[in-house]
């Protein structure tokens, strides 16, 4: 009889395993390192992890070495991953409209990475960088048309998805089964994302899309610069367009398009309910009691966490007199610091123009874009949390009685010092592992760390010529961190060039 149930209760156990899935995201070695711009031995780690077989964050980890190859001016590298990445991007996107975009059950840590809605839009602006900067402005120009194809394929779609959310209901719902006081836990609920949390645009694919159209006849006379004008308008009212869609005659522009700092990052919040009172299950002719527990639920939040929220007692009914709603440990993921306050650019070799020196004027905060898509997903993975943890918890506690009801018969076949023990052993595992399952249970925070975090822009007209600058990133105190030289730098009659600054500082 022995030999046929503990088998069974390792298999139940074999099951939690695979459920609980695990956390997928960069020590803080890695991270210590990109945000002081070591990028070797970031580069060096991703290459090494995915070398022998491509691991589930393949599309995140390319994104990664392909901006900071992008950073070292290696474009042609850059290039190579982020084409491939692309790709594969847009299978696993294919693949999540299929799917309806979400997991139920499963961990969404153990899928497959697909990548940000954002970050579908962001890797073909530096990719169309990385050709510009190679001199194949027609190749830029198709990366930018991506974009727009993009926004059909699928950041409608997964705007639709959002918007029909029906999270808080299940949420709800879940709360009243549990005897739980829905009014005041609604205040530990992500809420519900609106219109406003889906990404749809960037005012820097805008921006490339007008200044692209300028270069090249072939490109303008497909491209609808009003349009693009129109939209950029629209997401960024401060900046000033007309300038960038109109050229004066007998002038041409020299454009500077600048990226600082890192992207923010996304941390787990961690909600634990209970403790529940121990449960007494009714087992042929034995009774198993399984001790109190507690129930934790993860979610997203921006910017990720740095400090634990403060416990709160709630009042509930059916469970016992009191409840606690309290914040779980989780890891504290460092914001990096960027330091980046202005930046100008000074024509070095023309010193009879009458402004040699320009401010660049904020284009897009792509932290923005990670606020919104953390908002509008906080809320459906609160609920498939909810879910999960239920599902987990109560299947551990099955597994529990299994393992103590073997343990029970030993002792009334044959009670002795080993077979009492053994059950106590037992009690104890029993009571660890309904608590333990709740560390399985992690919020999908993986996103694209080598990101900017913003992008600058502006501009000068001027007569045709060969022109030399320099641009300065100065800090909140008026300190240089960095400044960048640039020369033989070709500006035609009624066409734009465009030079790309980077400090990610």
């Amino acid at each position: 009889m022995k030999k046929n149930l503990r088998p069974s209760f390792s298999i139940c156990f074999s099951v939690l395993l695979t459920l609980a899935g695990c956390a997928s995201m960069p020590t803080d070695q890695y991270l210590a390192h990109l945000d002081s711009g070591e990028y070797n031995p970031c580069i060096s780690y991703l290459e090494k992890k995915n070398k022998k077989k491509p691991g589930k964050d393949i599309i995140r980890d390319n994104f990664d070495v392909a901006m900071m190859k992008h950073y070292q001016k290696d474009y042609d590298s850059s290039l190579k991953i982020l084409n491939e990445t692309d790709r594969l991007m847009d299978d696993a996107v294919t693949q999540s409209i299929s799917k309806g975009f979400a997991s139920t059950f499963g961990n969404d840590n153990a899928d497959e990475y697909k990548g940000n809605p954002y970050e579908y839009v962001y890797i073909n602006i530096f990719n169309a960088l990385n050709y510009y900067n190679k001199g194949d402005i027609e190749e830029a120009a198709v990366e930018v048309r991506r974009l727009n194809e993009k926004q059909q394929k699928y950041l409608n779609d997964y705007g639709e998805w959002i918007s029909n959310s029906e999270s808080q209901i299940e949420i709800s719902d879940t709360y009243k089964k549990l005897s739980l006081d829905t009014k005041k836990l609604i205040a530990s609920t992500p809420e519900k994302p609106t219109e406003a949390d889906i990404f749809r645009d960037s005012a820097t694919a805008r921006y490339l899309s007008i200044v692209f159209a300028n270069m090249d006849d072939s490109v303008n006379n497909s491209w609808n610069i009003k349009a693009d004008s129109l939209t950029l308008k629209a997401l960024n009212p401060s900046f000033d367009i007309e300038c960038e869609s109109q050229i004066s005659d007998g002038m041409g522009r020299l454009d500077i398009l600048a990226f600082t700092g890192l992207i923010g990052r996304r941390g787990e919040r961690r909600i634990i309910a209970g403790p529940f009172p121990g449960i007494q299950f009714p087992a042929g002719k034995n009774f198993v009691y399984i001790p109190a527990f507690d129930l934790e639920f993860v979610y997203p939040e921006f910017p990720a966490p740095q400090t634990h929220l403060s416990p709160q007692v709630m009042p509930t009914f059916g469970w016992g007199p009191s409840f606690t709603i309290y914040p779980g440990k989780n890891e504290i993921i460092k914001m990096p610091d960027n330091q980046i306050e202005k930046i100008t650019v000074t024509i070095t070799n023309g010193k009879s123009l009458p402004n040699q020196t320009i401010t660049l004027a904020l284009l897009e905060d792509f932290n923005y874009a990670v606020q919104k898509d953390v908002h509008s997903k906080a809320q459906k993975a609160y609920s498939r949390s909810i879910k999960r943890s239920m599902a987990k918890k109560f299947t551990a506690v099955a597994g529990a009685t299994a393992t103590l009801i073997v343990a029970e018969e030993a002792v009334r076949r044959n009670e002795n010092l080993l077979t009492v023990a053994s059950y106590a052993a037992a009690y104890l595992s029993a009571a660890k592992a309904a608590d333990q399952i709740d560390r399985t249970e992690t919020a999908d925070i993986r996103q694209v760390y080598a990101l900017p975090s913003q992008s600058y822009a502006g501009g000068f007209e001027l007569p045709e010529g060969t022109y030399s600058l320099k641009v300065q990133y100065f800090s909140k105190n008026g300190v240089i961190l960095k400044e960048e030289k640039f020369s033989n730098i070709n500006v035609k009659n009624g066409k734009s060039v465009l030079v790309e600054a980077t400090c990610q500082k």
